[in-house]
Parts: C-alpha cells; sequence; structure tokens
C-alpha cells in the first residue's frame, strides 16, 4: 500500500530561478570515462554541487539569523514535520501584501504546532523572468498576526516573504523572533486543497548549519503519532567514499552586524556537496547509464514499509550471504516484495562519528547475498552501512547487481533497531537534482497504517 505523498518542491539544476550563487554542477566521474577506466566492463556517474542555503524550496533555521539561535542539525524532527493550516490568498496577486486582513479573511484557525502555510499561486510564476521582484509579499502586521497565534512555522510559494526590496529582512525578523521558522518557495499547493495534510520541511543536517535547501512533502492524512531521525550529520572532514563535502559562511553575524551598525545580523552558509556522502540515496543511473535518474522518482515511491533484517550479530570485515538474509527474514515474522524497504541493520552507525576506519572496517554484502535481494524485488535496500560492497573490491559487485536491477539503495542511516518493535514506514526525502545519480537527504521514519 502505498502513502499519499505529495511533492511541494521545485527540482534543482542550474538554469532554476535563484538570486543568489549556483547552484552550480560538475561531473566527477562520467559513464563514457569511466567505461574507459573499467576497461568496458562496467561504468558509474556521480557528480558534486555547489549551491547556498536558501536556494529554491529551503528553510531558515534559527541561526539565520540569531547568533545565539539553534543550528539546523539541532532542529528537532517535531520542529519541521507539523501539521498544516493553509490560508488561501490567491486572489491577493501577484504584486499583492498580505496582512492581517487578508490572513483574518482566510478563515483559518492555527492551533499550537500547527504549519500556517500561505498559498498565493506564486508558484504558477516560477519561470518568469521576475519571479523574484514581482511577487507577493507578508507585511510587518501580517507577521506578528501570524506570531500572536503562536505559529511554529511560516511556508509560502513565494521566495522572501517580506518585501524584495527589504535587506534588512524585517519581516522574516518579525518571525524568527517569535518563534516561527520559516520556509519559502512551496509549489503544488493546489494539490492539497481541502486535505488534512502535514508538512515535511526536514532540512539536511549540516552541522552548524543557518538553513537548508530541501524535499518538502505534504503527507496527507492525519500526523504521525511519532517520529525516529534515521539522518546522520554532513559536517567537516566526515567519512566519505568519494568527494567530501564541504561549507563555509559567506555572511557571518559578526560582519553583518558591523555593516548595520549593531542593529542586526545575519549568516548565509555556501554548500559544496555530493550526491553520495553521508546519509544519501543512490538511485540506478548511478551505476547504469539507461537506469532511472533522480527525477524519475515520484516521493510516492519513496516512503516505504520498513522490513528490518537483524544482521547486527555480523562483524566487520564479515560477509552478509544469502542464508543470513534468510534467517533475518523469518526471525522478522515478515516478507519482502515490490514496493517494500528492505532494511539491512548491522549497528554500524554508532561507528560514524567515533571511527576514523567507518568506511572499511564494517560488514558487507556477498554476491549471493545482493542476488537474494534482487530476487525479492523491494523497492529500496536500506541500510546503515556506508557502501554494500566488500571494501577491498574496486569492481563495487553489489552496487552494480543492485542498480543494474533497478533497486535503489539508501544507505549511511542511524537508529534502524527502533524499527524493530512495531510497524514502520521510512520517509525518503532527498533532494531533487536534475539529472541526479543519487542525492543527500533527510530520512525518518513514521507509524505504518
Amino acid at each position: 500500500m502505498t502513502m499519499d505523498v505529495v511533492d511541494l518542491s521545485f527540482p534543482i539544476h542550474e538554469d532554476m530561478p535563484h538570486d543568489d550563487l549556483g547552484p552550480k554542477f560538475w561531473t566527477r566521474l562520467g559513464h563514457a570515462y569511466t567505461r574507459q577506466i573499467y576497461q568496458n566492463t562496467q561504468s558509474r556517474a556521480g557528480r558534486v554541487f555547489f549551491m547556498t542555503d536558501h536556494t529554491g524550496t529551503h528553510l531558515d533555521g534559527p541561526l539565520r539569523f540569531d547568533p545565539r539561535g539553534m543550528a539546523v542539525e539541532e532542529l528537532a524532527l517535531e520542529d519541521v514535520i507539523l501539521p498544516a493550516r493553509v490560508f488561501d490568498l490567491r486572489h491577493v496577486g501577484r504584486g499583492g501584501e498580505i496582512g492581517p486582513d487578508e490572513l483574518e479573511a482566510a478563515g483559518v484557525k492555527v492551533a499550537g504546532r500547527e504549519a500556517a502555510v500561505l498559498w498565493t499561486g506564486h508558484d504558477l510564476h516560477y519561470d518568469s523572468p521576475d519571479y523574484f521582484w514581482h511577487r507577493p509579499r507578508l507585511s510587518a502586521g501580517g507577521a506578528e498576526w501570524l506570531v500572536a497565534r503562536g505559529a511554529p512555522m511560516v511556508a509560502a510559494d513565494f521566495p522572501g516573504i517580506g518585501a524584495p526590496n527589504d535587506d534588512r529582512y524585517e519581516v522574516k525578523r518579525i518571525l524568527h523572533r517569535g518563534g516561527a521558522l520559516t520556509v519559502e518557495q512551496l509549489c503544488n499547493l493546489d494539490k492539497v486543497e481541502g486535505r488534512e495534510w502535514t508538512l515535511a520541511a526536514a532540512p539536511l543536517r549540516i552541522r552548524g548549519g543557518t538553513g537548508s535547501p530541501l524535499r518538502a512533502a505534504a503527507l496527507v492524512g492525519p500526523p504521525p503519532a511519532r517520529l525516529i531521525d534515521l539522518t546522520l550529520d554532513i559536517y567537516k572532514e566526515m567519512p566519505s567514499l568519494g568527494a567530501v563535502p564541504t561549507y563555509w559562511s559567506r555572511a557571518t553575524h559578526a560582519i553583518t552586524e558591523f555593516f548595520y551598525k549593531g542593529e542586526l545580523s545575519y549568516q548565509t552558509t555556501a554548500l559544496f556537496l555530493s550526491e553520495h556522502a553521508g546519509t544519501h540515496f543512490d538511485v540506478p543511473y548511478h551505476f547504469d547509464p539507461a537506469g532511472r535518474a533522480m527525477e524519475d522518482f515520484a516521493l510516492s515511491e519513496l516512503v516505504v514499509p520498513a522490513r528490518v533484517l537483524d544482521l547486527t550479530h555480523k562483524r566487520p570485515l564479515e560477509a552478509i550471504g544469502a542464508d543470513d538474509l534468510e534467517k533475518a527474514l523469518a526471525k522478522s515474522g515478515t516478507t519482502i516484495g515490490p514496493g517494500d524497504g528492505a532494511v539491512v541493520w548491522t549497528g554500524h552507525s554508532s561507528n560514524y562519528y567515533t571511527r576514523d576506519d567507518y568506511t572499511t572496517h564494517r560488514p558487507f554484502i556477498s554476491i549471493d547475498g545482493a542476488e537474494w535481494l534482487v530476487a525479492k524485488n523491494p523497492a529500496v535496500v536500506i541500510t546503515d552501512l556506508i557502501g554494500l560492497d566488500p571494501p577491498d573490491d574496486l569492481t563495487s559487485p553489489i552496487h552494480n547487481a543492485l542498480l543494474g536491477n533497478g533497486l535503489c539503495m539508501l544507505q549511511v542511516l542511524t537508529n534502524l533497531g527502533q524499527l524493530v518493535e512495531g510497524k514502520w514506514r521510512i520517509a525518503i526525502l532527498p533532494l531533487n537534482l536534475t539529472g541526479g545519480t543519487g542525492a543527500p537527504l533527510r530520512a525518518f521514519a513514521l507509524p505504518e497504517g
């Protein structure tokens, strides 16, 4: 049974509208070149990319406007996954202002722990040259109205939230001072009109981050009773099998406070990320030039039932074979089939922050184990390992076996042991990178059913 999920995010690509740096992509590995390297036996592709933390659909965290505020990795899932209340403001027009009267007229009551979602239809003008400048805006009075009603998040389908020429971010500051996070550049809100849904606006876990690009989603139905974060931090010098992500401040609180004469400050982060580092998603195109790329996957395919296989008894450098997987499946008392998430739980996530040999000192899947998984045909193979291949095998036979047969891979997770009791779904929210071989992401579990 699939869950009804609506994608509220714009794709990320070089020609997308932006009012700052990026995004910019570079091919790190390409299929044509790697075929030469591997003597025409196989190929693989992967990219790195640059953007700022407020490009495209994104969240501004507390640290963005407050030097004492929390960084994005410190935000709990309950802070960024909230029941949504939609204000239908389409009548204000492209250049209209949203004040208390307009919000009152929408007839929406916002209770505690509910996101206020401003729907203007501006996403329909995303490709217009003046998308950033000729747009709706929330007034200071409107921001104060929302703060007075205790909205913990204000999300909008337009950029900036305040006036286009406001370089002091007055409206956002009112919201953030009042305890409301801000999310910008949503789309597809017409698809949730009149429905009960939860806004998932979970950022990448960028350590020390002031904000984050994200994959915003509407989870249609009653709000989940519990959430379990499955995502590990992105940080400098983090373990990786390829390009290590890095990031740096473009504008700091110290600099901006100086030039605004102590009246205010803000901070902005530049991100240089890999498609395959940290908690991330691999799609078939990563190893198969004819395979599905990142944009070919609807979010409804990426919220999957978790079928947990307990392999925590396997030691580092020990193979996990078909017999091991079959015994773990029998012990679980469940089955694995199309649409499921086959969860290979080893406990290796406990080493992510502590061991220098995290990438190599780990269990792995054998060839017959990979064939067992392919035969079960799940939607995704999910694991707390970084790679499922033998650490010393440069041919990556398990990646080839799984991706070559159309199976996706979700890697470098944590907290999988919490999914053993009860029935869970795993929500996979990768950045929607056009042409992507994979993507960094936020993943979490919610009760099934």
